[in-house]
């Protein structure tokens, strides 16, 4: 495939009208797109939906964002399509999603709100970068809550997939719900905004 933007700054700029974010900061879904390209091309993409993950996607000179789309159908068989927070990728020789270097770690908190050992050095999509101390060894595996700046902790089970030195390992990372995959999505989204002013006038200013 040709590296190209794939959505255009037009239809990058339309997407913006269709996401916006509540006062609190957690994510409100907009009403998105209405389809209606008839009833066999309608059950096509409903059938896709059902046993594929749909999205759109935009190109830049470093990175690539990924808009999951839902597909849902009304009592008149219209689709609305509605668009999720992106996911963030570098590219580059291997394609692979975007880290946020943290200015102040996230502390992940137990279940009762004490702060952990444990805090969050990097952040990606699906992955975190975890300081155990230089004097413990980084746990296999954890689930505690981790705290987003301005925003209720939510809940990640980790497993450690790469041990480096002075108390760092990286973790894969689940999450309970999608609405909290999506918050962390979110908060990705703003900062790589905040970080990356040059692709402004590319991008949505606000997000889901």
């Amino acid at each position: 495939m040709a590296d190209q933007t794939i959505l255009s700054k037009d239809e990058l700029t339309f997407i913006n009208k269709l996401m916006q974010r509540n006062g609190n900061g957690t994510a409100e879904r907009a009403t998105g797109f209405r389809l209606d390209g008839g009833p066999q091309s309608n059950e096509l993409l409903m059938q896709l939906a059902a046993h594929a993950e749909l999205s759109l996607q935009a190109e830049f000179d470093d990175f690539r964002m990924t808009f999951p789309l839902q597909l849902k159908e009304d009592e008149l068989h219209s689709l609305d399509l509605q668009l999720a927070p992106p996911a963030i990728y570098e590219r580059g020789p291997v394609t692979r999603a975007w880290r946020l270097h943290l200015e102040q770690p996230l502390p992940l908190l137990e279940t009762d709100g004490g702060k952990s050992s444990l805090s969050v050095h990097e952040l990606s999509s699906h992955g975190v970068l975890v300081d155990a101390g230089k004097r413990r060894k980084p746990p296999k595996h954890f689930h505690l809550r981790l705290a987003l700046p301005d925003d209720t902790p939510l809940e990640i089970d980790a497993h450690r997939v790469r041990e480096l030195d002075d108390g760092l390992a990286a973790y894969e990372v689940e999450f309970r719900q999608e609405k909290d995959a999506e918050r962390i999505r979110s908060f990705l989204y703003r900062q790589h905004q905040r970080l990356h002013p040059e692709l402004q006038p590319e991008l949505p200013v606000d997000l889901v």
